[in-house]
């Protein structure tokens, strides 16, 4: 049984920082059951149960987070959504989650960029003080053939970068990384912060990944958080301390 992903394995002077420029970008989009039919190898599931048989929750989670969504495919992924149904309601214009095989995502909907690439100073964006709940959460469960491909480009290849000089239309990049205490493991994370604009003007999307896989069990959770506050890793620990890290029985 391989366990060169587990994560108190993982030597933080060798980790780089993300894999993909922004969670849900160039992802496989399934957004509604009926869209479902052009995708054969996926099907929503009975989030609930795939919850205790994936990922080992029985009980409630924190931040008032529940289970609203699940999808599997047929070649053994499984994802979960939760939210916070009173504060979901209430966001405008908020990310989509696009479950795929390669793993959760929120679809930013910022505008694309055009023209010429100038730069901004997104330092100068308001930002909510860390501390605030998660809005949104998504736990990820893949077979251990295309998990180390899954962690490996989602925890590996972006780097910090000043963000006085991101292109005006905006970039995603991270903010934070390091370990989070998972009982005996040591689970690697990276939060990323959405840069881009809208009719409302600039803003910014805060995400943060953990990778909780362990031996042969592949596994990621996400968590986003509203409009304009900022992630933390505090956060994260909490929720942890929800998931069992024994293997699911």
């Amino acid at each position: 049984m391989s366990s060169d992903l587990s994560p108190e394995q993982v030597d933080p002077a060798h980790e780089s920082l993300g894999g993909i420029v922004g969670m849900g970008f160039g992802l496989l989009a399934i957004l509604s059951v009926g869209v479902m039919t052009i995708f054969p190898t996926a099907r929503d599931a009975d989030a609930t149960m795939l919850l205790s048989e994936s990922f080992g929750v029985d009980g409630g989670l924190p931040f008032g987070l529940e289970p609203t969504r699940a999808v599997s495919f047929a070649t053994g992924e499984h994802l979960v959504l939760l939210n916070d149904p009173v504060r979901s309601s209430q966001e405008d214009n908020a990310p989509r989650w696009l479950p795929s095989k390669s793993g959760a995502g929120w679809q930013v909907r910022f505008t694309k960029a055009k023209g010429k690439v100038e730069t901004f100073d997104w330092s100068t964006i308001p930002v909510v003080e860390a501390g605030q709940t998660p809005v949104e959460a998504a736990l990820a469960f893949f077979p251990a053939k295309t998990g180390k491909k899954v962690v490996q480009g989602q925890f590996h290849g972006l780097h910090f970068e000043d963000i006085t000089r991101l292109p005006m239309a905006g970039k995603t990049v991270p903010v934070d990384a390091g370990h989070l205490a998972w009982g005996p493991f040591e689970a690697p994370f990276i939060q990323l912060r959405h840069y881009g604009r809208d009719g409302t003007g600039p803003g910014f999307w805060d995400t943060l990944r953990v990778n909780l896989t362990v031996g042969s069990k592949v596994r990621i959770l996400y968590l986003r958080w509203p409009r304009g506050q900022a992630g933390h890793k505090d956060r994260a620990a909490e929720f942890l301390g929800a998931l069992p890290t024994d293997d699911p029985t």
